[in-house]
């Protein structure tokens, strides 16, 4: 009688495991963990804003170094003039750029967060969580390269200004 109640017993308890619904611990945590590491990204796009944030008049500096120069020669190079309104025009919309990989980058983290939030309330089984999980990080790891990508322009936007300054300067500066 008593190896009959343990093999009940036994078979109550796996059906009851087997039978549960929502994610293990072990998964909550792993998400968590991965939600954490996936923040990070923040960090990076805020550096981008900073960086983009100084390019508002990328010449100001130059301008009040030359001063009259500027003026008198610099805005009458016909060809100067083009290139600089140009890089200017490039900037300003990069900041475009950089608003919707931030709008793209907070929508993907929201999502993953609410996703984590309400882990522990979930009824579904863990396979079909698991799926979801990797969709939103997907989306997360697509806005991230986006984010890189700006950075890539914007290292070379700030190549391209620092070459026309330079050669600016190299011109039309007071020969010291």
């Amino acid at each position: 009688m008593r190896y009959a109640q343990y093999i009940v017993g036994a078979a109550l308890l796996w059906a009851v495991t087997a039978c549960q619904s929502g994610p293990s611990k072990e998964f909550i945590n792993q998400v968590t963990t991965e939600l954490n590491d996936l923040k990070g990204a923040a960090d990076k796009l805020n550096a981008l804003k900073n960086d983009v944030a100084g390019l508002q008049d990328p010449f100001a500096a130059l301008k009040q170094e030359l001063g009259k120069t500027w003026t008198d020669k610099v805005e009458k190079d016909k060809e100067l003039s083009e290139k600089i309104a140009s890089l200017e025009k490039e900037a300003k919309e990069f900041s475009g750029e950089v608003a919707e990989a931030e709008n793209k980058l907070n929508s993907a983290l929201s999502e993953a967060q609410a996703f984590v939030d309400g882990l522990a309330t979930q009824k579904k089984k863990e396979e079909e969580l698991k799926k979801e999980w990797e969709a939103i990080k997907g989306k997360v790891s697509e806005a991230v390269k986006e984010v890189d990508e700006a950075q890539g322009e914007l290292t070379n936007l700030k190549n391209n200004l620092q070459a026309l300054q330079e050669a600016i300067k190299s011109k039309y500066a007071p020969k010291k």
